[in-house]
């Protein structure tokens, strides 16, 4: 399967927002309390490298004068 990088990453915030909501990894281990709130930085953090990654990818595509 061939997926771009704004998909990667999605799919990435989606499984760190879900394990930090559930308190559980996807495997079903729970996770301590200092875990849940790194996946759910982290989770932030890709989310707004998500957006910068747009924005700069609609300024490669905008014409220039």
């Amino acid at each position: 399967m061939d997926i771009d990088l704004d998909t990667a990453l999605r799919a990435a915030v989606n499984i760190l927002r879900d394990a930090a909501e559930s308190g559980c990894m996807p495997s079903g281990e729970p996770l301590p309390d200092s875990a849940t709130e790194l996946h759910r930085e982290a989770a932030r953090h890709l989310e707004e490298l998500r957006h910068e990654l747009a924005v700069l990818a609609q300024l490669r595509r905008a014409p220039r004068d």
